[in-house]
């Protein structure tokens, strides 16, 4: 391994060991880089589903990301209510990060408490400003909208205390998001950084905006370096990476996608117009990126552009690359660049994270994908004169050598620029491919699981389809690689095992689990497996019973497996939290003013009501003269129904339920995973809502109870004691 010098020190080279994305037409980045790889366009009308939101028809061209308002709230710990006034970027990040994670083969409950970083690119507030002026205020919105919460959310579902930060410099905030990672890194400010980026774009008036000052392209294409360049296209999604210090990396055998080399940022500094790039700052931003990752212009194998193809941008992108890069090289070996806004559209914000990723992905495969909408160069800026060649066809690169990099360009309006190097991980960095003799032995335990049963089949179905890809029946790595890959990640109540030693095993057994069965063992096992196999049998049933994972199995010569990459994640299961709806006009009875409560609501009517029971609930428990007497006049009709209850049980149950009920009216639906043996803040309910539930309790109730009742008898158990208390010592 190589440290390399620069004026800001010793540059230690950090790991990319995970990944995620949701980019148009690719839900992760196996399908991201097919696309690529097949030279794929994803750029297309507005779906049908946005058209409305968009004000846009068939003309309009953008790269769009499918479910934008669709989130599994419940997985995260987020009531109904919360989750329909929670930016769609908020939720998308936190997906992404999950599945960054479990990319990285990485437990949720390894990380809490740890002393990592979450950083965030992100510029778009398109769902507050909607948010604000739609009519329909709550106070979720106001952490449900706010852009620090992009990065600060998912630092406190995980429990991360390292720094949490949004980084904003237009187009080139995720990369410049991941610098200050990097930066952190070398600090010592913390030990692993998620890294993301998104953008979403909800607001018909932005982009009517950007064609103001004619940044968009009337054919909605990306022409990068080419003489039709005209503007850019908008498109949308978001991406997540964990970096890692390289050291640490190998240490802990982690699968490397890349290794960050060296990053640099700087500003155009008045040297030009406001929104005008500038070609000196361009190329002191690539110079210096390269300087502090130890590499030479001749180094380069590839440059991932910012490449908007715009008139202005691209002609100076490309003479600042040329004198940074491409004409210091020895005549003949022109640098190869292109741009994955040709693929998916300008991520604007995203955008960095998207050629980023794309650059993870290039070493990682040996490929350079094509940059489509080439035709004809730009006059403005003829590549082959600069020393550069823009990759018009698929190009294999089997092997990159030891000291060859790719670099990674993002400029932002108001002229933040961000260049990024990269190098391929070290050949000390990944197993050998298994023998022919590795898996043909005891076998292997797959561990499946999900929150749901739903969950665990949409994951053994996922992981069926995986292994199709894949011409010789599975990844390379083997299936003891990708069992010791599953058995890392976080493991739920609904469990399901399959047991066996080669790919056509695996594919049986997934199909059983996909199908509803929870344990899945080779008809021809007991032949097959010898007598070893019989472990494997009851380590797979010690799983499924008791969530006891197997022993992890070890290659040749006693170290472990690392994660296999591109595995299936957790198959989220979405429901749609639609943007919150405008204000009525007042010629339909409206005031155009804000509402205090959301306008619908996904509880029943008797959920809603403070103190109303079911009309069954309250014939069973009793309203009449009787309980009249006994609750006293004026008594609330849960009032009544403790009354008639027959005895201390039946008072603490209709309490309990009363509390449940009440609760779930707050957040619109119920709590997720309610126990209720267990705190309501370690649930995921925060202080307002608790107060706001108190304020229910005592409408419910007819009782006076102070506001430290909810703080101090912190679970539905304990509060329903000391409410029952509070009864018996009013009522008797």
């Amino acid at each position: 391994m190589t440290q390399h010098t620069s004026g800001g020190g010793t540059m230690v080279p950090v790991a990319v060991i995970g990944m995620s994305c949701r980019f148009p037409g690719a839900a992760g980045p196996a399908r991201f880089w097919h696309n690529l790889a097949a030279g794929t366009e994803s750029v297309g009308p507005v779906p049908a589903d946005r058209r409305t939101a968009l004000g846009a028809g068939d003309a309009v061209r953008g790269g769009f990301v499918e479910d934008a308002d669709a989130f599994d709230a419940a997985f995260f710990g987020v009531s109904p209510r919360e989750a329909r006034y929670l930016d769609p970027q908020q939720r998308l990040l936190l997906e992404l990060a999950w599945e960054c994670l479990e990319d990285a083969a990485r437990s949720a409950a390894d990380l809490r408490d740890g002393d990592w970083g979450v950083f965030v690119g992100a510029a778009a507030d398109d769902f507050r400003a909607h948010y604000l002026t739609g009519g329909e205020l709550d106070r979720f919105g106001h952490a449900g909208t706010a852009r620090c919460m992009l990065a600060n959310r998912v630092s406190h579902h995980f429990g991360l205390r390292g720094p949490s930060e949004v980084v904003d410099t237009g187009q080139s905030s995720s990369l410049a998001a991941l610098h200050r990672a990097v930066s952190s890194l070398r600090l010592g400010e913390c030990e692993a950084a998620l890294v993301g980026g998104v953008q979403l774009n909800l607001l018909p008036e932005v982009a009517e905006q950007i064609g103001l000052w004619g940044g968009l392209s009337p054919d909605g294409r990306c022409h990068t370096f080419d003489a039709r360049a005209n503007g850019y296209v908008r498109g949308e999604g978001g991406g997540c990476v964990l970096l890692k210090p390289l050291p640490a990396a190998l240490r802990d055998g982690d699968h490397v996608y890349a290794v960050v080399r060296g990053s640099a940022v700087g500003n155009d500094g008045g040297r030009g117009g406001l929104c005008v790039p500038s070609e000196e700052a361009q190329y002191e931003a690539v110079t210096r990126a390269l300087r502090v990752a130890g590499a030479r212009p001749e180094d380069l194998a590839y440059v991932e552009l910012h490449g908007t193809g715009t008139p202005v941008g691209d002609p100076v992108e490309a003479r600042a690359l040329g004198a940074a890069a491409g004409l210091a090289r020895p005549s003949g070996n022109p640098l190869p660049v292109g741009s994955v806004k040709t693929n998916i559209g300008h991520l604007e914000s995203a955008a960095g994270i998207a050629g980023f990723i794309k650059a993870c992905l290039v070493l990682e495969h040996g490929a350079l994908p094509a940059s489509l909408n080439f035709e004809t160069p730009n006059p403005a800026a003829d590549p082959a004169g600069l020393g550069l060649r823009v990759v018009r066809t698929h190009e294999e690169r089997p092997q990159f050598g030891p000291g060859e990099v790719v670099g990674v360009s993002s400029f932002g309006m108001g002229g933040t620029n961000v260049h990024v190097v990269l190098g391929p991980a070290p050949a000390t960095a990944e197993d050998p491919a298994p023998g022919p003799d590795e898996d043909a032995d005891a076998g292997a335990v797959w561990c499946l699981s999900g929150r749901s049963q739903e969950a665990l089949r949409d994951l053994a179905d996922a992981l069926l389809r995986e292994l199709d890809r894949h011409p010789a029946g599975g990844p390379a790595a083997g299936v003891r690689a990708v069992a010791a890959t599953l058995a890392r990640r976080t493991h739920w109540e609904h469990r399901a095992a399959v047991v066996g030693a080669d790919w056509a095993h695996f594919r049986e057994g997934l199909a059983k689990v996909a199908a509803g069965h929870g344990f899945a063992v080779p008809a021809d096992w007991a032949t097959a497996a010898g007598p070893d196999g019989a472990g494997a049998v009851r380590s797979a049933g010690a799983y499924v019973h008791a969530g006891r994972l197997p022993e992890p199995p070890s290659p040749s010569g006693g170290r472990r497996h690392r994660p296999v990459p591109g595995l299936p994640t957790y198959p989220f299961q979405r429901e749609r939290y639609p943007l919150p709806a405008r204000a009525p006009s007042a010629s339909a009875g409206g005031t155009g003013t804000a509402a205090a409560a959301p306008a619908t609501a996904a509880v029943s009517v008797a959920a809603a009501t403070p103190g109303t029971a079911p009309a069954s609930e309250s014939a069973a428990a009793g309203t009449g003269p009787a309980a009249e007497s006994a609750a006293g006049p004026g008594a609330t009709p849960y009032a009544r129904s403790w009354a008639a209850a027959g005895d201390q049980g039946e008072r603490l149950w209709a309490t309990q339920v009363l509390l449940e009920r009440e609760l779930a009216a707050v957040l619109d639906g119920s709590v997720p995973d309610l126990d209720p043996d267990v705190s309501l803040t370690d649930l995921g309910v925060d202080s307002m809502t608790l107060l706001e539930f108190l304020d229910r309790l005592i409408e419910a109730t007819g009782l006076t109870l102070s506001e430290t009742v909810v703080f101090d008898h912190p679970t539905i158990s304990e509060m329903a004691a000391c409410v029952n208390k509070e009864m018996e010592s009013r009522h008797g």
